[in-house]
């Protein structure tokens, strides 16, 4: 049978990680909500795309067997 002081003890760390989540939880959104939207940059720097793949002038292709 379980012991009854486990399982209080039990109970409790149960109910203070719930409470503290609840708490991380309001925090979180009441940060959001205080904090103003700062305006996203328009356009922005787009890094240099590498060059597309040139294919041979004659097309030729070799297969390579290992």
């Amino acid at each position: 049978m379980i012991d009854m002081q486990l399982l209080d003890t039990a109970l409790v760390v149960v109910a203070i990680l719930v409470g503290v989540a609840i708490a991380l939880s309001v925090a979180m959104v009441a940060a959001a909500a205080v904090t103003h939207p700062r305006q996203t940059p328009r356009g922005g720097a787009r890094r240099g795309l590498p060059p597309q793949p040139v294919p041979d002038d004659d097309d030729a292709r070799e297969l390579a067997l290992r």
